[in-house]
């Protein structure tokens, strides 16, 4: 559904993004429920860095801010907001990452 010369401008290959709906308040205000956001799948653990990633934890997708730590070790599993509680100092192997948020799309 998307042009892929747009794509490769977002810097993402069409053969690796997919759209997903945003499901739940945890991510608010960043991103709301029922909220499309596009995955990029080739952003896996080798190419970690600090954003907005889809990962699965005990069978379920979820969507979560992803902090590296200081020492660049770890990393911390959060949710923008407040409400919901974070995971602080957290393996990178011990998470299923499956992509990087690189846009988002909402109904006005």
């Amino acid at each position: 559904a998307f042009d892929p010369v747009w794509l490769r401008g977002m810097g993402v290959k069409a053969g690796y993004v997919s759209m997903i709906r945003v499901q739940g308040d945890s991510m608010q205000p960043t991103l709301s429920n029922g909220d499309e956001i596009l995955v990029d799948r080739s952003a896996k653990a080798e190419k970690l860095r600090n954003g907005i990633y889809v990962l699965r934890m005990d069978d379920t997708l979820i969507v979560k801010r992803i902090a590296l730590t200081h020492n660049g070790n770890g990393i911390s599993v959060r949710s923008d907001n407040k409400a919901y509680p974070s995971i602080d100092e957290c393996d990178p192997s011990s998470i299923d990452l499956i992509g990087r948020v690189v846009w988002v799309g909402r109904k006005l």
